[in-house]
């Protein structure tokens, strides 16, 4: 089974992106599997629009455990699993809690491991007045010149439906335009047609 990895800064919106593109797929009973600490993985089902209500929040590292949503993605007559893995923010220092520590590291070992990564950046939370190689945040940056050497790895521009990230969408296109770049907003399911074309290459 296919693995991608949804990466980024903490309240960039990866659980919003990945519940949403979920039910984007079809899906009308999310089945996330959640990579608990002491090595099992325990399932939990909710609707799309449950699982909004419980797991997204504005509180930052909300998410500390790794966990994934399989989709089954149609090619020709049959079926292909993708399994897409929602993961804990990353952050500039040391956090102060032991639990988001683990976290942050476990995120760094999948973005080591993983085959396929989404690389989600908040379009507004950009450095729009900087040259081109402070325009990103010091973790945004790492992130993308480790895992851009990878084949399979894309930025997802989320936020996109907000007026003023214009400005910063043509910014971040010009200075990244050897990268595959998707805008989106994962709130409104805004640029998903894209993201699963992209997806499709993936399985």
């Amino acid at each position: 089974m296919a693995e991608c990895l949804v990466t980024g800064m903490s309240n960039v919106g990866k659980t919003c992106f990945v519940i949403n593109f979920a039910e984007y797929m079809g899906l009308k009973e999310l089945k996330i599997h959640v990579k608990q600490i002491e090595g099992y993985t325990s399932i939990n089902s909710y609707t799309p629009g449950e699982a909004r209500n419980k797991l997204i929040s504005v509180k930052a590292n909300s998410t500390r455990e790794v966990q994934a949503i399989k989709l089954e993605i149609p090619r020709g007559k049959t079926f292909k699993e993708l399994k897409i893995i929602d993961s804990c923010g990353l952050s500039d220092g040391i956090h102060p809690e032991e639990e988001v520590r683990l976290a942050m590291a476990r995120t760094i070992r999948l973005i080591r491991e993983s085959s396929y990564i989404l690389h989600m950046i908040d379009i507004t939370n950009i450095n729009s007045d900087q040259n081109y190689d402070e325009v990103l945040k010091p973790i945004d940056r790492l992130i993308l010149d480790y895992a851009s050497l990878k084949q399979n790895y894309a930025v997802l521009l989320n936020k996109i439906d907000l007026s003023y990230a214009r400005k910063n969408l043509k910014l971040l296109m010009q200075s990244f335009e050897n990268l595959p770049i998707i805008p989106i907003s994962a709130l409104y399911q805004q640029g998903f047609k894209e993201v699963k074309k992209l997806v499709l290459n993936y399985v």
